[in-house]
């Protein structure tokens, strides 16, 4: 005797409970993914790309507070290593060297504003972006083991702002004097030491790998968020919740850091104002990518809502579907988009291309399920008839306008001045007859309102 076996039994309430809990954690990790993925992302591209790190480092120096910090270490950096007293001194006659020291004085004050402004010149910044360009390449090169053997100056990689202290000797007079006698180090950071090659090597090929691959586990993780849950349209609206908190707790804490660094860092007023503006430059990138995904999250919570069952959500279906019911229209919109992103973006690297493609993807998919959506309710919908309706509430429209207007004229009302010519008053009379012979106005106010016209009312 052979057993029946019982047809499954629907998914029970402590399943579904559990099914949902697992979803909101895959969803606050692949959260913290993207927070991460944020900020690798970010690091990968100011410090590794030539192009953004020089970019941002001139606009560095193209600051005002930045500058005039800049200049002020120039000038500082040369007074240090230079006896500038004794040049001028060398410099004046005999009866008058016992002034050198009060125009020494008087001179480095001067020069802090004199540097300043030599700053400013697109030429000396062409000199300084050069100069960035031709470090972070040799860093580059050093960290992905592209030369031979570690042998930059000293054993060191080097950001060298000798150009800098020379301009604010050029502009004292000095340079052709002092320009063999600055120490080797004078104005140079170093960037790298030779010790430190091996970890630095590792650290960048572990960022390297970061930078694309956390995108991709970011990725990972909300779509099994999507494949667990048990409703795709809320799964979409968690989706958008976690995208748009993300945004918004990246941007609280690029300023929250950044204004603990400027304080910790500097105690100078001068100092901390120049050093907050750097920080804005530095994380504009950043900022820019946590301000994104607030836009991704609000789109992502307005797909979820205008796929819900709600009444407005269901009037705006209604409104979408003839341009639904037409691809075309959708996959134009689409293609713009497309384009304005990769058109407008200051970087193209792996990431972009990748958030561009799944932007799409999604819409894609957005697309293709309202479309069913809508269409499976409101089966008769076309965009003809759509513009029809349209063009109809328009024209009915301006023809209340225009009645209730000749209804004031015919009662008497006064009116703006209207113009008087033959052709005006030929058309007036045309729409006062059109609207007589459709019944908009009886007889009287017909007479009444005509008398007006011929008058020049």
């Amino acid at each position: 005797m052979s057993e029946q076996v019982e047809p499954a039994v629907a998914t029970s309430p402590g399943s579904r409970r559990g099914r949902s809990v697992a979803v909101w954690v895959v969803l606050v990790v692949a959260g913290l993914l993207l927070l991460l993925t944020s900020f690798a992302v970010w690091v990968n591209r100011v410090v590794l790309n030539e192009e953004v790190f020089v970019d941002t480092s001139s606009q560095l120096l193209e600051d005002d507070g930045i500058r005039s910090v800049v200049a002020a270490r120039a000038v500082d950096e040369l007074f240090d290593n230079v006896d500038v007293e004794a040049e001028i001194e060398d410099q004046l006659p005999s009866d008058l060297q016992s002034l050198s020291g009060p125009a020494t004085a008087g001179l480095r004050q001067a020069s802090y504003e004199l540097v300043d402004r030599a700053l400013e010149r697109p030429a000396f910044q062409r000199l300084w972006a050069a100069s960035l360009r031709r470090s972070h390449r040799t860093l580059v090169d050093v960290l992905e083991d592209d030369v031979p053997a570690f042998s930059t100056s000293g054993g060191a990689v080097t950001l060298d702002l000798e150009a800098i202290v020379l301009e604010a000797a050029d502009r004292i007079g000095i340079r052709s004097r002092i320009e063999g006698k600055l120490p080797p180090d004078a104005g140079r950071i170093v960037i790298l030491e030779s010790d430190e090659l091996d970890t630095a090597q590792n650290g960048f090929r572990i960022l390297k790998t970061l930078g694309w691959a956390l995108p991709v586990l970011a990725l990972v993780a909300f779509g099994l968020a999507a494949w667990l849950a048990p409703d795709r349209r809320r799964v979409v609206r968690n989706v958008g919740v976690t995208v748009l908190v993300v945004g918004l707790v990246g941007l609280v804490a690029t300023n929250v850091v950044g204004a603990y660094l400027v304080d910790a860092l500097t105690s100078e007023t001068d100092v901390r104002e120049a050093a907050g503006n750097a920080w804005d430059i530095l994380t504009e990138l950043l900022r820019l990518s946590f301000r994104s995904l607030v836009v991704v999250g609000l789109l992502f919570l307005l797909a979820a809502w205008l796929a819900g069952p709600g009444r407005r959500a269901l009037a705006s279906r209604r409104a979408l579907a003839p341009v639904l019911r037409e691809r075309a229209w959708s996959y134009a919109a689409l293609g713009v988009l497309a384009l304005f992103l990769l058109l407008t973006g200051r970087v193209s690297d792996f990431t972009r291309l990748l958030f561009v493609c799944v932007l799409l993807a999604l819409g894609v998919v957005w697309v293709e399920l309202m479309r069913r959506q809508t269409l499976h309710e409101f089966p008769g919908a076309s965009g003809v008839g759509a513009f029809a309706e349209t063009r109809a509430r328009l024209v009915g429209w301006w023809e209340r306008q225009r009645a209730a207007r000749l209804a004031r004229e015919a009662s008497g009302e006064p009116l703006p001045a209207a113009p008087t010519s033959p052709a005006d008053t030929v058309t007036r009379l045309a729409q006062l007859a059109e609207l007589h012979a459709r019944g908009a106005l009886t007889d009287e106010e017909y007479a009444a309102a005509k008398a007006r016209v011929l008058a020049g009312g």
